[in-house]
């Protein structure tokens, strides 16, 4: 695989896993300690398509089954399955809905009605240098804004800035 590819991959799925976060940690009720973790996998989890072999075909490729509302629908079940609890189901579905909405800007589209394979798009570059930044920005907005972490890393902190329970070197 060519470099290029490599690092347009790398930056497309942080991307999906930071906004993932943003809207788990912003819009819902999960704790910091899950939230992030809930966010990241699921804004992830559409790609997960990439593994699928080649050979197997539709719908089983890359912007198939795994993007479709079907799919964000069937993992929100399945969590909210698991976990009995909605704020899990809710995270989940912010997370993998944000992947499906983004990727649906670009100029490859998901497949919105699947099975049928009908896609339109706007045909946005949604992983280029102008929305890339973009994204990223506002997603750190919203963690920053939803952080009531700083409280407990204030108080984690003393104010001589050594760490408590540690003793200073």
């Amino acid at each position: 695989m060519e470099l290029g590819l490599v690092f347009f991959l790398t930056v497309a799925f942080a991307t999906h896993a930071l906004v993932g976060v943003a809207l788990v940690r912003g819009f819902s009720d999960v704790g910091p300690r899950v939230g992030p973790w809930l966010g990241a996998v699921f804004g992830f989890v559409p790609d997960a398509d990439f593994l699928f072999p080649a050979a197997w075909g539709w719908p089983f490729v890359h912007r198939g089954i795994t993007h479709s509302p079907l799919f964000v629908l069937s993992v929100v079940g399945g969590v909210y399955a698991l976990s009995r609890r909605r704020s899990f189901a809710l995270a989940a579905g912010l997370a993998t809905g944000s992947h499906l909405v983004i990727d649906s800007l670009s100029p490859m589209a998901i497949p919105w009605v699947f099975p049928l394979r009908a896609t339109w798009t706007p045909g946005l570059d949604v992983h280029g240098v102008i929305a890339t930044p973009l994204l990223w920005s506002v997603s750190l907005a919203i963690v920053a804004r939803r952080t009531d972490d700083l409280d407990a890393v204030k108080q984690w902190w003393s104010r001589d800035g050594s760490v408590r329970g540690r003793q200073s070197e």
